[in-house]
């Protein structure tokens, strides 16, 4: 049911290299697509030419989904690598955040960086 999914729109700020950066997301994106959540759509990370920055797009299959994506990902040191080298600066969260997203973006500490739009009211998707 796509008025279920979540999508995801994240932006970092450096904290190394734009090469660190570049080997951290390639190593974990590698280890998402193999063995992370099934519920993960699409995962992609970009690198803006102009400023010291980064994105990432996700695309995750529901609020579950993205959820126990976090929960599997956080422990490992492709994340921490991640961590070192890129701080998350925004969320900007398209679909309905449940109690349990909200849970665990309270403990995080993302409050803050977190900016959601809401569910889905109109359109249609392909």
């Amino acid at each position: 049911m796509r008025e279920a999914e979540i999508t995801v729109f994240n932006r970092y700020r450096f904290l190394a290299p734009r090469e660190k950066f570049l080997a951290a997301v390639a190593a974990l994106a590698q280890r998402v697509e193999g063995e992370g959540h099934p519920g993960v759509l699409d995962y992609r990370f970009y690198l803006s030419a102009a400023k010291a920055e980064g994105r990432a797009v996700v695309r995750y299959r529901d609020a579950d989904a993205w959820v126990g994506h976090h929960e599997i990902i956080m422990a490992w040191p492709e994340m921490a690598a991640f961590r070192a080298v890129a701080a998350l600066e925004q969320v900007d969260l398209h679909g309905a955040i449940t109690l349990a997203m909200r849970d665990w973006i309270d403990r995080m500490g993302l409050t803050d960086k977190v900016m959601s739009t809401g569910a889905s009211v109109a359109g249609f998707g392909r």
